[in-house]
C-alpha cells in the first residue's frame, strides 16, 4: 500500500513533467542579434537630397511618380572592440515611393534581417513635405501601426531630413536617441519639448485643432532643436522663434523649471537670473454680453540664480530684492504679452484659450466654436505676474 507521503511525492513529480510541455519556451522569439531595429526616420520630397540617391531606392510600385523619400536608421549591432573608433552605431537605408508602408517592408530588401519599429524614437519631416502633403498624411502609418510607440518624437526641419540620421553624437549614443532626448529637457524653455510626441500630436489632428512641433537644424557636426514648427489643422503654417516658444511655455504654466534673465536695475550692462521652480497659472473667461476676454494670473516662485553685476549686491536686501521681483514680474509679463501677438496674429490658439471658454462659459462657447480661428484674435487678454524670491543661494 502506496503512503500518502509517497503518493503525494508522485503527484508533484508528474505535474512537473506535465507542466514541461507547456513550458518550451516562445514560438515566435527572435533573438535580439537576428534583428534590426530602426531608431529614427526621416521623411523628404523625393527630388531632395539628390545626391544621397540610387537607383537601389526605387521599386516596382505600379504606374505614376515616388513623390516620397522615407529613409530610416537603424542600430547596428555588430560587436565592437573597447577603444576601438567606430564612425557610428548606426546605418542608414532609404526608398523612394508613394506609400510609406510599401517603402517600409521594401526596405527590408536592403537588409539582411527583419525590420523591427518598437524602438522608434523619432520621426523628422522636411518642412517641404510638410508643405506638400500635410502632416496628417505624412505620420498616417505611424499613428496605425501598433509596433510604434505613441512617445516617439515628432521634428520639423527647414533642412532635408535624411542627413539628420547620419548625424554621429559626441556622446556615443546612437543618433536618433540622442536627437528624441534633446527635446525632453525640462529646463529649457526655448525647446517645443512638452506634448510633442506622436500621441499628443495625433489627438490634436483627430480634435481638429492647430499643431505645434519643435524644429529642429543641423549646422555642421552640430544639431539643434530650436523654435517651434507652427501647423494650422494640418497644414505647415510657419515657424516661431525661441523668444515666443518661451513665452508660450509660461502662458501654458507646464514648466516646472526654468531661467530669466534680465538686466540688472543698477547696472544695465550686467544679468541678474531668477531660477523657477513652481508656476502657478489661472486663467478665466469674462463675459459681458457677446464681448468675451480673459484674465490671467500668473504666480511663480524661485530663487535668485545669479548675479553677474561688477558691483557688490547684497541679495538679502530687502529694497534689492523687491526691485529684482518687480524686473523679472515685467520681463515674463512682456514675454507673455509678445507670444499672445503672435499667436493671435496668427489665429492659432496654442494656449488653450478655447479650452478654458469651453470649461467655464460652456454657452458662449457653442455660439463661437465653429469660428473660433476669427474670434481669437480679437480676445484681449488681461495678464498680472507676481514674483516671489524664496531664496538667494549660498553666497548673498
Amino acid at each position: 500500500m502506496v503512503s500518502s507521503t509517497k503518493r503525494l511525492f508522485i503527484s508533484y513529480t508528474l505535474l512537473c513533467l506535465i507542466s514541461t510541455v507547456f513550458l518550451t519556451g516562445c514560438w515566435d522569439r527572435h533573438e535580439i542579434q537576428d534583428r534590426s531595429f530602426v531608431l529614427a526616420v526621416a521623411i523628404d520630397l523625393a527630388d531632395e537630397g539628390l545626391e544621397n540617391s540610387t537607383p537601389l531606392e526605387t521599386f516596382t510600385e505600379g504606374s505614376g511618380r515616388k513623390p516620397l523619400r522615407l529613409s530610416l536608421q537603424v542600430l547596428s549591432l555588430s560587436p565592437q572592440k573597447r577603444g576601438e573608433n567606430s564612425p557610428s552605431k548606426t546605418y542608414v537605408i532609404s526608398n523612394t515611393g508613394r506609400s510609406m508602408h510599401e517603402m517600409l517592408r521594401d526596405a527590408n530588401g536592403q537588409n539582411s534581417k527583419p525590420l523591427w519599429f518598437e524602438h522608434i524614437q523619432s520621426i523628422i519631416i522636411s518642412e517641404a513635405a510638410a508643405r506638400k502633403f500635410g502632416l496628417t498624411t505624412l505620420i498616417d502609418l505611424f499613428r496605425r501601426d501598433a509596433e510604434i510607440r505613441w512617445r516617439t518624437k515628432v521634428y520639423i526641419t527647414p533642412q532635408d531630413a535624411r542627413p539628420f540620421l547620419d548625424f554621429v553624437p559626441q556622446t556615443g549614443e546612437a543618433g536618433g536617441i540622442f536627437i528624441a532626448n534633446i527635446s525632453r529637457s525640462i529646463k529649457n524653455l526655448h525647446v517645443a519639448g512638452s506634448n510633442t510626441d506622436l500621441g499628443a500630436t495625433s489627438v490634436r489632428l483627430d480634435n481638429k485643432v492647430d499643431v505645434v512641433l519643435p524644429a529642429i537644424e543641423m549646422s555642421g557636426k552640430q544639431v539643434k532643436v530650436r523654435s517651434m514648427a507652427v501647423f494650422k489643422k494640418d497644414k505647415f503654417f510657419e515657424y516661431w522663434d525661441e523668444y515666443t516658444v518661451k513665452g508660450a511655455k509660461f502662458l501654458l504654466g507646464i514648466e516646472k523649471a526654468a531661467l530669466i534673465a534680465f538686466s540688472c536695475p543698477f547696472h544695465p550692462d550686467e544679468t541678474v537670473v531668477f531660477e523657477m521652480f513652481q508656476q502657478e497659472t489661472t486663467v478665466t473667461p469674462q463675459i459681458d454680453g457677446d464681448q468675451i476676454s480673459f484674465k490671467m494670473n500668473i504666480t511663480m516662485r524661485g530663487n535668485i540664480g545669479e548675479i553677474s553685476c561688477s558691483g557688490d549686491h547684497d541679495a538679502t536686501d530687502r529694497a534689492f530684492m523687491d526691485k529684482a521681483e518687480m524686473m523679472f514680474a515685467q520681463e515674463v509679463q512682456h514675454n507673455i504679452e509678445h507670444a499672445l501677438q503672435v499667436m493671435q496674429k496668427a489665429g492659432i490658439d496654442d494656449a488653450g484659450f478655447g479650452q478654458k471658454l469651453k470649461a467655464y462659459e460652456p454657452k458662449t462657447w457653442e455660439k463661437v466654436k465653429d469660428r473660433w480661428d476669427e474670434v481669437f484674435p480679437t480676445i484681449p487678454v488681461e495678464t498680472s505676474v507676481r514674483i516671489s524670491i524664496q531664496n538667494s543661494g549660498e553666497h548673498k
